[in-house]
């Protein structure tokens, strides 16, 4: 099981395009997106009310099974990432999850909450994105994340010790929130493709 928290502002087929990569690299049945209520590590005056992000990203994903957009991190006030880890540990102690994040991460996951803990409590992957190459991987925020499993051996990340993570390059799709939020026309044929299974496995 795997799930990726972002802001979702909104959601697009670049998040459908990496959790596709996910799914299938690492031999997964159902990926969770987690709408978090609020990142600290972005301003508040961009991002659409929660309600909003949430039920865009449950429209355009109502067709893809094996996606589940939830409210979990705002229904159980988790306003932190190391909580909202320690909160599916506690809960599903027979599931064992893997957290998906964006190369873009890396940039700044040294800022976060308790980056070390996150680690030691959870499986990583991280997926390429537009923007971010691969030498973003040899950054000195790079060693939070624990020690790296060769890509070749992704599928048996969880029967490693965390802290484990695993690099997965994909064909770039080069678009992102932001892009969005700034053409309203391309927000509306980002939903048109996705209703149409485009981008669907």
């Amino acid at each position: 099981m795997a799930f990726w928290g972002g802001s979702f502002n909104p959601a697009h087929v670049g998040h459908i395009h990496i959790t596709n990569t996910a799914l299938i690299k690492l031999g997964l049945d159902e990926i969770w997106w987690l709408v978090a209520p609020q990142n600290r590590l972005k301003s508040s005056l961009d991002m659409k009310h929660f309600e909003k992000r949430l039920s865009y990203a449950r429209l355009l994903t109502e067709n893809i099974s094996y996606i589940k957009v939830l409210d979990l991190e705002q229904k159980n006030q988790l306003y932190a990432s190391y909580k909202t880890v320690n909160f599916l540990n506690q809960r599903t102690r027979k599931v064992k999850f893997i957290w998906l994040m964006g190369s873009d991460i890396l940039d700044n996951f040294n800022k976060w909450l308790y980056p070390n803990i996150i680690a030691q409590n959870i499986h990583l992957a991280v997926i390429s994105r537009p923007g971010y190459s691969n030498s973003i991987l040899n950054t000195s925020k790079v060693p939070y994340l624990g020690k790296k499993l060769k890509t070749h051996k992704r599928r048996i990340i969880f029967h490693k010790n965390k802290p484990v993570w695993v690099f997965l390059n994909n064909k770039l799709l080069s678009i992102s929130s932001s892009d969005i939020r700034k053409t309203k026309n391309l927000h509306l044929m980002e939903l048109y493709n996705a209703k149409n299974k485009k981008f669907i496995l």
